[in-house]
């Protein structure tokens, strides 16, 4: 049997594929129809441009209470379970879909989906941080990102290409649940800890460092800080959270906007897929360089992400040619791409202990979705303001979260040193906590 390290340990290389193989479904709700939008507005003449991108919103607002319900029920031993009925409700619609003929019909479906995607997407990246540690973890999340962004990638071209033929054919993407399904009985608990191989050195270090924590506690008088310590990791999260929230929103209107934006330049469907694509290539991509590019950027990470990104929006917003529509496309994923993981690998570190990681990894999530759900809402109140509207000024919505990420780029900088924008999660919230607990253990002394 092959193994891969996981930091403290050995397991199966076929539950790391298998835990992997979640990631293939989180991102497809919604963005993987996304380069046939403009022609569903050809096939339903008498919907307007924000009722086709509902198509696409909607399911993202569905999922957000099922995410936040997975993260409470698979606390426990259920987790299994969970992700099981997840996939099977996933699946059932992807099969249904072939029968939609109506708008009314494609949105109820995606409502379904979106409940099916809530219950598995905190596993995808939970089960990961619970069998991952350190360095390892990291690299693993890496992989879910880069995994997930590719497969948004084969699944955006494939739509863009047999809509040409068949729009209905487009959904096949949504049958994707069926492997991972197939695979649960490889990432279960019992499975991998029954195969499990221990790393010895490890295993003895854990336990000295355990021994020790448990003798500061019992010299500590005013140990265990609860209601302080809360408000820490809660003020920690919010911070988190509210980064992944700017970041989504604003590169995610590649997926909402490019379609009609490259629509009024003339560029068909299946050339817009391609240049959709792109967006997801380049987070793949991301995801699996992530280790050499921090090596490269060090404590800078995070606002040369940004920066990236914001770099790519201005150039489609500016220029509209093919070309240059990929290289803004892939700068925008690119960034994206960096972020998106070293989130996740933040979220781990916060939560205060394995059983929480998932309802932790649910609420950055949530935060995540309700990025994704507002953007065309968003986008049309802002267009409201500047008092134009999206057919008129197509070039808006880039020019605008260009304009943001610039501002996000600014406060990177400014704040680098916050944990927010700190590349290494776990040292800083040692040192903050720790800081946090003798300010608190003097004031009592």
């Amino acid at each position: 049997m092959l193994y891969v390290n996981s930091g403290n340990g050995k397991i199966p290389w076929i539950s790391l594929v298998a835990i992997l193989s979640i990631s293939l479904v989180v991102n497809l709700p919604g963005l993987a129809v996304s380069p046939i939008l403009a022609k569903l507005h050809g096939i339903f003449p008498n919907t307007n441009e924000l009722e086709i991108q509902m198509l696409t919103s909607l399911p993202n607002l569905v999922i957000i209470p099922f995410i936040l319900l997975s993260g409470k029920l698979a606390r426990g031993n259920k987790k299994m379970l969970i992700l099981a009925i997840g996939l099977i409700i996933f699946t059932i619609a992807g099969v249904l879909y072939f029968f939609a003929d109506t708008m009314t019909e494609l949105i109820l479906l995606g409502c379904l989906v979106g409940v099916g995607c809530g219950f598995v997407i905190p596993l995808a990246a939970s089960l990961l941080a619970i069998y991952f540690y350190g360095r390892r973890r990291v690299w693993a999340l890496g992989m879910k990102s880069g995994i997930s962004n590719a497969a948004v990638i084969v699944a955006t071209l494939f739509v863009g290409w047999v809509a040409a033929y068949n729009w209905h054919l487009s959904f096949i993407v949504y049958l994707t649940p069926v492997l991972p399904f197939l695979l649960i009985p490889f990432m279960s608990g019992k499975y991998i800890t029954s195969h499990f191989i221990p790393d010895q050195e490890k295993v003895q270090f854990l336990k000295q460092k355990d021994s020790d924590t448990n003798k500061a506690q019992a010299s500590h008088p005013g140990y265990p800080l609860p209601a302080q310590a809360h408000k820490s990791v809660i003020r920690l999260l919010l911070g988190v959270i509210s980064l992944y929230v700017i970041c989504t929103y604003a590169t995610t209107t590649v997926s909402y906007c490019l379609p009609f934006t490259m629509g009024h330049y003339g560029f068909d469907s299946g050339i817009v897929g391609i240049a959709t694509a792109m967006f997801f290539l380049s987070a793949t991509v991301a995801g699996f360089t992530l280790p050499a590019v921090m090596k490269i950027t060090g404590s800078m990470t995070i606002p040369v992400s940004i920066l990236v990104s914001a770099s790519g929006l201005l150039l489609v917003s500016l220029f509209h040619s093919m070309p240059m529509y990929i290289i803004g496309v892939f700068l925008t994923g690119y960034g994206y791409g960096i972020v998106q993981p070293i989130i996740y690998d933040k979220t781990t570190a916060i939560a205060p202990n394995k059983s929480l990681a998932n309802q932790y990894f649910a609420y950055v999530l949530t935060g995540n979705y309700i990025a994704i759900s507002v953007v065309p809402f968003f986008i049309k109140f802002m267009a409201a303001i500047f008092h134009t509207t999206t057919e008129a000024s197509p070039n808006f919505a880039f020019s605008l979260n260009a304009i943001i990420l610039g501002i996000l780029f600014i406060a990177s900088i400014v704040l680098r040193k916050a944990y927010v924008f700190h590349t290494d999660p776990v040292s800083f919230k040692a040192r903050h906590l720790n800081s946090k607990a003798s300010q608190l253990k003097s004031q009592a002394s």
